[in-house]
């Protein structure tokens, strides 16, 4: 049986800082490994949009979520936000509803994190998204702040009902 030190097994991880290479193509997508990788999602939406957002999975010793931000208003549970909202894994529903009012008629969605310190963490380091899109319905596998390529450190759906 072979034993991998602690340090050959390091040595092993692919490392990978995706905002080096976000930096070199000015904030646009980049391919890696065959795979389209984002900073973050622009969804065209009408002026009046309803969201659906479904958390699937959470796989990081730090907390997930994500940040929906709009030219506009979004509204939950009867509640109107200006501008954008962050949902987090492990306090909001696993399912929610949004009623998006935009100016733009863009939403932009990232992930984001919080590592313990109270920041909202999002961009740097390891940080990207892959986007599958199957009609209305966008599915989100996001790789945080960590300098590797696994994408399964949040994963979750968002799907335009309405627009």
């Amino acid at each position: 049986m072979l034993l991998l030190t602690h340090s050959e097994i390091w040595e092993a991880r692919i490392t990978v800082v995706f905002e080096e290479l976000f930096i070199e193509s000015k904030g646009k997508p980049v391919q890696y490994k065959g795979i389209t990788v984002r900073m973050m999602d622009e969804i065209p939406i009408s002026d009046s949009a309803i969201i659906r957002i479904e958390f699937e999975l959470a796989n990081s010793e730090w907390r997930q979520g994500i940040s929906l931000t709009t030219v506009g208003t979004l509204e939950v549970g009867g509640r109107k936000i200006k501008r954008g909202i962050a949902l987090w894994y492990d306090t909001a529903p696993k399912v929610i509803e949004l009623n998006v009012k935009s100016k733009s008629g863009i939403l932009q969605v990232k992930n984001i994190w919080d590592v313990g310190d109270g920041v909202v963490h999002s961009w740097h380091n390891g940080a990207a998204i892959i986007v599958s899109v199957d009609g209305t319905r966008r599915r989100y596998q996001c790789n945080d702040g960590h300098e590797d390529d696994d994408f399964d450190d949040l994963v979750f759906a968002l799907t335009v009902i309405e627009s």
